[in-house]
């Protein structure tokens, strides 16, 4: 039986994350371990701070199973635990090494500062398992999915890669009986088209061309109709939101190679800048190790 992370909030209004992780529990015949975390800081705490994590871990615990109770879990396999840990990320990525779930899911929080790295932003540039980020709202009911890959790559780590985003798309379109829907964001430079050595119209027409066969293989292969697949030039921050919208898209499925460090928090790397735009749900897949 496969397994789903399923990063939980306390509050009562935000139980986004559960639901849709009962979807994919039915879709896959997974078992949901579910997880709460806390962290309190006692530094200017006075009496017993050990017992006094205990009595904090015990009430959550409480709260925990009474949002649970508050849902519909019939026919789901799940248990659910709450962990003392404030570097949410880090306990993921040592779960995902142990356990190796399926997919980590978790609502999403989209707001960052140069200087301060959300949990989201972190699980993306270090989580190895596919990991969803859930929207807290979507702005209709979309049941499409979009899948983002790299059409024009030669390199095969990320050929493989393309082929896990495609399966992920297509199992999910599949489970939700929804179209599915495939975006290219051809590479181009505003520079090169200030200085007038490219433009968008031109750059679209050659890759409709040399790619044709290529999306026709593709098409066949997974079942998709040709006139849904959307070649644009432009910047995948910008071209794959605007798409999901028009394919009414509730999931984005993209790969991710993360940047770290000062690189990351300088360049950012795709799937990031494009969650800071996407109104829907992402599903970010790391190519394999």
């Amino acid at each position: 039986m496969t397994k789903i992370l399923v990063i939980a909030d306390f509050d009562e209004q935000q139980t986004v994350a559960i639901e849709r992780a009962k979807e994919y529990a039915e879709l896959k015949g997974a078992n949901l371990h579910i997880v709460y975390f806390c962290h309190e800081n006692f530094r200017h705490v006075p009496g017993d701070h050990e017992a006094l994590k205990e009595k904090i871990l015990a009430t959550q615990k409480l709260n925990a199973k009474a949002q649970l109770d508050a849902i519909d879990m019939s026919g789901i396999d799940y248990e659910f635990e709450v962990v003392w840990e404030s570097r949410i990320a880090y306990w993921v990525q040592g779960y995902v090494e142990r356990e190796s779930p399926d997919m980590v899911l978790k609502t999403g929080n989209r707001s960052e500062t140069f200087f301060y790295t959300p949990t989201d932003w972190q699980l993306l540039r270090e989580c190895s398992a596919p990991l969803m980020i859930s929207a807290e709202k979507k702005w209709r009911k979309t049941p499409n999915v979009l899948a983002a890959i790299d059409l024009e790559t030669s390199i095969e780590s990320k050929r493989l890669l393309n082929t896990k985003v495609l399966q992920q798309a297509k199992s999910l379109a599949d489970f939700q009986e929804s179209e599915l829907f495939i975006c290219y964001t051809i590479p181009f430079s505003p520079l090169l088209r200030d200085l007038g050595m490219q433009y968008t119209d031109e750059l679209e027409r050659q890759a409709e061309d040399s790619l044709k066969e290529t999306i026709e293989q593709i098409a066949k292969e997974y079942g998709i109709p040709v006139e849904n697949f959307v070649m644009k030039a432009g910047q995948p921050e910008k071209v794959i939101p605007s798409t999901a919208a028009k394919a009414k898209a509730g999931v984005v499925v993209m790969g991710t190679v993360a940047r770290k460090g000062i690189a990351g928090k300088l360049m950012g790397n795709t799937a990031e800048k494009v969650l800071k735009l996407l109104k829907s749900d992402v599903i970010a897949i790391k190519p394999d190790s």
